[in-house]
């Protein structure tokens, strides 16, 4: 488990501003004057104190260079939470630029973040650097600011975090007795733009006792547990990206996946033990001292996939007279006259309005929203406390059909006796489930019939029996969409009932309507999948980090919960993200295609020099074509010049407007103007007699962009070729392109234009 600090939990801001003092040196530290007493040290006391302070300051300023115009000093301190140590939080900043720096401590002093922004820089944009050429920064930043990690990380991987981040990302994982240790790491980010790291984040259990990495049982026969206690479930899964058509309907595609049946699973590699968990639960309670409380917030679920506007009274007026539309009151009572609902006698203020929505298939729609509540005043007591019920309903207005509901419940403990109130639990699991089954084939009979019962969960505790073992009086089901008896767990209906009134007080669905399901035929067997799975190198032999939490709430004189870490050798998987094909074995994405990581664009065809370095930059960044070649010298369409340029930052924005892009082609004189336009100097370009290229071929140039083609040149977008030439109607290849491109943006970037 991943030990984090709190730094939204528990913060208390002990100061922002510190007196200036001189140090040794005659400098003015921003930092301040720290007291040279202090009642009691940070680490002993879980308080700041200016002994803390002043060694949080001089610890952080010993591996961290603070620039001399970082003249403001500010600082948190952090309390210690249940998942959470004492750390400070301390921050320098240019006032003059609102450069900053900051960087977080924990209570010994470890550095555990880093960020720094220079607003004196060029922060974002076009990577000047290769990724191989900023690894260096990363490796000597770690040593410096992490010296602790020396010798005990190895080098994962590095990826790029955007054209708007800038950044190359390099990941580094934790090794312990030549064993992997993914829970610890540290992450470095350097600027592609700068060179220099601006941001980090070291994860590290400092504390805690390595086991040796001597293992009893061997990864075949751990293997072979997994298998035993976990299952590899074929289903289906979708990226929520919709697919727009020109009628304007749209739909979601959904593929097929082999997953894992658990989330987390893991053997014990000297005692063969499954854990499921990494955290354990120890209960330390004297007696019964926990509460519950089952007031619940929330607003109807109105259904996947669609929008929605209110209407007016006036609207709402000359849509009531269409006849395939409920009246309000018939809607009202299809709510409050359904027998299967929970619905409290107080809520006597009922509302409801009529909601228009448009549906995936590009069809309209009406719905009632229906809101109850209890009208008293919440001052008023009721014996309960400030509580007071509402519920919230939507029906469709053409067919009557409930589409949502949900209803607060008042909870069986009584706050003013501190004691639980005597219920008596008559409907178990399976009489309550039988109940919203009935429900839900009254309300949903199509998609109840096409889904299948996939969770059950306990709600509602109405009690505790004499072990503190809660006494549950509620139970919640969802039930997963099936197609070709494969389920599809992004849609699902669900419900709850009350075991106590046997009564729903919740319903409703996340579905689809307009979903295109890949087909199942052929596909490989789970055990085949299962083999796949444990056949990828992200299963072996790992140390992992758990946690034991104690709950000791009802043992006077003692914490309500504290939390402590440890260190366990285990087999366990750890493919992310966790899809197999089921028809090749290998590991999908998150998209439903082979997964390739956040991996830089490689090309056989492209080396390492001067010529190819825009090539390689863009590879970087993950920008570039697919194929394992670039083929520089291929003409590139307008179709594969507007993705480069959306890629490059510009998001959805085409460089051309065309149709039927995918083999149209472009010139040099033509990309020059649309430059020249992007740019805004279109009306300049047109100027008459005023311009001159000095190409060798100037004559060749067609009159109305020979403004633009001069301007290009001008502003170094484009240049003559080696033979003095420019080749208007030549059409651009592949590498020109990025060449051209990488100029545009370097030229707008900087504004020399205006």
């Amino acid at each position: 488990m991943k030990r984090k600090v709190a730094l939204l939990l528990s913060i208390a801001l002990v100061a922002t501003a510190l007196p200036m003092h001189t140090d040794a040196a005659g400098a003015a530290a921003p930092e301040a004057a720290i007291a040279a007493k202090a009642s009691a040290s940070l680490a002993t006391a879980g308080e700041p104190t200016t002994e803390g302070l002043e060694k949080a300051i001089r610890e952080v300023k010993a591996r961290i260079n603070v620039p001399s115009a970082y003249t403001d000093f500010n600082y948190y301190f952090n309390d210690s939470g249940v998942y959470s140590s004492a750390s400070w939080s301390l921050s320098w900043s240019n006032p003059k630029d609102n450069s900053y720096l900051q960087v977080n401590c924990d209570a010994d002093y470890h550095i555990t973040s880093f960020y720094q922004y220079d607003n004196s820089k060029e922060n974002a944009g076009v990577a000047k650097y290769l990724r191989s050429e900023l690894k260096d920064k990363a490796d000597a930043f770690i040593k410096k600011i992490a010296p602790e990690t020396n010798g005990k990380l190895e080098y994962l991987n590095s990826n790029y975090d955007g054209i708007y981040g800038g950044n190359y990302i390099y990941n580094y994982q934790r090794v312990g007795n030549n064993v992997d240790f993914p829970d610890n790491g540290v992450t470095v980010y350097v600027s592609s733009v700068t060179g220099e790291p601006t941001s980090a984040n070291i994860n590290w259990l400092y504390d805690a006792s390595v086991p040796a990495a001597t293992a009893k049982i061997t990864k075949e026969e751990a293997a072979r547990l997994i298998k035993e206690n976990m299952e590899m479930k074929l289903v289906y899964r979708s990226n929520y990206f919709r697919t727009f058509k020109q009628d304007g309907t749209s739909e979601v595609k959904a593929f097929l996946v082999y997953e894992p049946s658990e989330n987390y699973i893991s053997v014990d590699a000297n005692t063969g033990k499954i854990y499921l968990t990494k955290s354990e639960w120890i209960t330390q309670n004297d007696a019964v001292a926990t509460k519950e409380s089952a007031n619940f917030a929330g607003a109807a679920d109105m259904g996947a996939g669609s929008t929605e506007q209110a209407l007016t009274e006036a609207e709402i007026k000359q849509i009531s007279e269409l006849k395939n539309i409920i009246s309000k009151s018939k809607a009202i009572s299809i709510i409050t006259e359904n027998d299967s609902l929970y619905l409290e006698d107080s809520l006597k203020s009922i509302t409801a309005s009529l909601n228009k929505q448009w549906g995936t298939k590009g069809e309209n729609s009406y719905v009632w929203n229906i809101s109850l509540s209890d009208p008293e005043p919440t001052t008023k007591s009721k014996g309960d406390g400030s509580y007071r019920a509402y519920a919230y309903a939507s029906v469709d207005a053409v067919s009557g059909q409930i589409l949502s509901f949900y209803s607060s419940m008042k909870g069986y403990y009584n706050d003013a006796t501190q004691s639980w109130k005597n219920v008596t639990v008559k409907y178990d699991k399976k009489k309550s489930q039988a109940i919203l089954e009935k429900f839900l084939a009254q309300q949903a009979s199509v998609r109840f019939k096409n889904s299948v019962l996939s969770t059950v969960n306990d709600e509602l505790v109405v009690g505790y029996q004499k072990d503190n073992t809660p006494i549950y009086g509620g139970y919640s089901y969802q039930y997963n969409r099936t197609n070709e008896n494969v389920e599809y767990p992004n849609n699902y209906l669900y419900g709850s009932v009350d075991g106590v009134t046997g009564k729903i007080y919740s319903y409703g669905a996340n579905w689809d309507d307009n979903v295109v399901f890949e087909s199942a035929k052929g596909v490989i067997t789970p055990a085949q999948a299962m083999d796949y799975y444990l056949g990828n190198e992200d299963y072996g032999l790992k140390y992992e980090i758990y946690s034991t939490n104690k709950d000791s709430s009802g043992k006077q004189g003692s914490a309500a919960y504290s939390i402590g870490y440890g260190v366990r050798l285990v087999y366990r998987p750890d493919l992310s993200p966790a899809y197999i094909s089921p028809f090749t074995g290998g590991q999908l994405d998150y998209n439903g295609k082979p997964y390739t990581g956040a991996q830089a664009y490689t090309y056989s065809d492209i080396t390492d020099s001067a010529e190819n370095r825009n090539i390689l930059l863009l590879a970087d960044m993950n920008i570039g074509f697919e194929g394992g070649k670039f083929n520089p010298d291929q003409t590139i369409t307008v179709a594969e010049i507007n993705k480069l340029f959306s890629d490059m930052g510009y998001g959805d924005e085409k460089l051309i407007e065309s149709s039927g892009e995918g083999k149209q082609l472009i010139t040099k004189e033509e990309l020059a103007n649309l430059f020249i336009v992007k740019l805004g100097l279109e009306k300049m370009s047109k100027l008459q007699g005023i311009y001159k290229t000095g190409y060798l071929d100037d004559n060749s140039i067609t009159s109305k962009y020979y403004g633009a083609v001069a301007l290009a040149k001008g502003y170094g977008l484009m240049d003559a070729e080696a033979d003095g030439n420019f080749n208007p109607k030549a059409n651009l290849t592949r590498i020109q392109a990025v060449d051209f491109l990488m100029n545009f943006i370097n030229v707008q970037k900087k504004g020399i234009f205006y």
